[in-house]
């Protein structure tokens, strides 16, 4: 193995005499950085434009699952029957599953023992409720 520097990145690296690139990755990058010239050459001359990729809809929604998801959690957006539909698909719930996507984040709070019970009466554990105070420390020797 022979000292050598990627090509496209310039970054020294360990490779075989013949290597150019010091990843797979840089490899590719630097193949479609080669051809990207001749690519927009034949656009201009057919005088077509390569559609640009468009995150948000006519209406100002946007057009990806993961916007979608994330706008609603921002608050900006709220999602329609049908594309809290396509949430659900796409993670795969059951056609019972009701919840909406904000639902389905949060969890579900239940009361937990017998009605009319007041959970005032049950305080958060914390770390170290249950040492045991110097006294049984010296009972158990």
């Amino acid at each position: 193995m022979a000292e050598k520097v990627c090509e496209y990145c310039g970054a020294s690296y360990q490779g075989a005499p013949q290597s150019r690139f010091c990843s797979e990755a840089h490899r590719k990058a630097a193949s479609r950085a080669a051809a990207r010239p001749a690519i927009q050459a034949d656009q201009a001359e057919r005088h077509v434009q390569a559609p640009k990729r468009r995150d948000l809809d006519a209406d100002g929604r946007p057009n990806t699952l993961r916007g979608l998801m994330s706008a609603a959690k921002e608050g900006t957006i709220v999602l329609s029957e049908r594309e809290e539909q396509q949430i659900r698909n796409h993670f795969g719930f059951t056609a019972s599953e009701k919840r909406t996507f904000l639902e389905l984040g949060n969890p579900v709070e239940e009361p937990v023992g017998p009605a009319g019970l007041s959970l005032v009466a049950f305080p958060n554990q914390r770390e170290g409720d249950l040492a045991p105070t110097p006294e049984e420390r010296a009972k158990l020797g």
